[in-house]
């Protein structure tokens, strides 16, 4: 059967909303990971396979490029005007709370990167579209390896672009029928069930062993500022195995039937995920968790865990998308010439941009 004729697989749905879910809870858990060691625990948790799972979902969704096809240059200008409109937001709240923070148009640690970088895997899937993929995925894997070495960071996000390639390339090769097939497994759905459970303790019971690894996680820092003794690519592979086995048991896990209105919400995590952190902001700038802090231990964590729940839940509704798929079905109508002008365009504005503001 077709592709394009096969019924929707909620299963997808389910786990595009558990780890934008996720992903706003550690948001809200790094937060406190200097106040609380159950935020430390949770944030380490949730970054082994948050990130990665978005991103291989994001390249399992991408259509994979035939011969002679052109280069997606209308999603290209759609997550680069979103990119820049979040970048340019959190810069002026980061302000607007205070911090001496400047705007660099080229690289941050913030969580516009993520847009970004889909970018570089959209026109890098272009660039390699002739090449076998036994070729093209283990190279993805060393690329990932041998950037810990370097002396990257977030400049031009390419410590990111490398470090999470390999979960992009995975999930861009494969198709969601043959992930749902093998996910469908009972030994997998068992297998998965026990490896997360396990490794949910080891981070709370084994804390300080597993949160020096959030560092290799995040996929932003090389090995030498690690606080790992001699962390080295061995380090970069446990990383990756870690994050492989939980994405597996993630989409195990979950099931593959419609629930009403929480399945629909799945469809907007890109929304969720957009507007998310501008809201962290404005929590900080309007005192909303130095309210929650004279509750009292546990009650204020778990009142900060739920608030990032509802969030989560909430900014996944259709309201906070409509925005979004305006500027996506802007971006749809573009020809390549107009898509190439416009890129064009925000690149210049960018680099003037960055050599007028400091940074």
């Amino acid at each position: 059967m077709s592709e394009k004729l096969r019924p929707r697989i909620y299963k997808f749905d389910n786990v595009k909303l558990l780890v934008i879910t996720l992903v706003v809870v550690g948001s809200f858990a790094e937060s406190f990971t200097d106040r609380s060691d159950m935020f430390r625990s949770w944030f380490v948790f949730v970054s082994s396979f948050s990130a990665p799972l978005y991103i291989f979902l994001s390249g399992l969704f991408q259509k994979q490029y035939k011969k002679g096809s052109k280069p997606n240059l209308q999603k290209i200008t759609y997550y680069l005007i979103l990119g820049y409109i979040l970048k340019l937001a959190i810069f002026l709240l980061r302000r607007w709370n205070g911090e001496d923070v400047g705007l660099d148009m080229f690289g941050s640690a913030t969580i516009e990167w993520y847009l970004f970088v889909i970018v570089m895997y959209t026109l890098t899937m272009y660039l390699v579209k002739d090449v076998h993929r036994y070729i093209v995925f283990p190279i993805t894997v060393v690329l990932g390896v041998v950037a810990g070495f370097l002396p990257l960071g977030d400049e031009f996000y390419l410590m990111r672009y490398f470090v999470f390639l390999p979960f992009y390339a995975a999930g861009y090769y494969l198709t969601p029928w043959r992930v749902r097939k093998f996910s469908h497994k009972l030994n997998v759905k068992l297998a998965g069930i026990a490896f997360m459970v396990i490794y949910f303790v080891l981070c709370f019971r084994a804390r300080d062993v597993i949160y020096p690894m959030r560092m290799l996680f995040t996929g932003r820092n090389p090995y030498s500022i690690v606080p790992i003794e001699g962390c080295t690519f061995y380090h970069r592979l446990l990383c990756y195995g870690i994050s492989a086995v939980l994405i597996i048991s993630v989409i195990a896990i979950l099931p593959n039937r419609r629930a009403p209105i929480l399945t629909n919400m799945g469809r907007n995590t890109l929304s969720a995920y957009f507007w998310h952190y501008p809201l962290v902001l404005l929590l900080w700038h309007f005192g909303a968790f130095d309210l929650l802090l004279p509750l009292g231990d546990p009650l204020w964590k778990i009142t900060v865990l739920t608030i990032a729940v509802i969030a989560a839940l909430i900014l996944s509704l259709n309201v906070f998308s409509i925005p979004l798929r305006k500027l996506e079905g802007l971006s749809k109508k573009m020809s390549l010439k107009a898509c190439l002008i416009t890129d064009a365009v925000i690149m210049v504005i960018a680099i003037i941009v960055n050599i007028l503001v400091p940074y």
